[in-house]
């Protein structure tokens, strides 16, 4: 569990990271909420190839 956390912490700030680069105008609340959009979806989308591959 401890192990997924941290792997779901490292691509929300990767997520962040790329977002300050590409996007500095975006005001840091908005960043932040795009960025868990997109952790969420890159995580469903494993999930989603995790059980069509069992």
């Amino acid at each position: 569990m401890l192990q997924n956390k941290q792997i779901i912490i490292r691509t929300f700030n990767g997520y962040l990271d790329f977002l300050a680069e590409s996007q500095p105008s975006l005001p840091p609340e908005m960043a932040c909420q795009v960025a868990a959009m997109l952790t969420q979806a890159e995580f469903n989308l494993q999930v989603a190839e995790n059980s069509y591959k069992a």
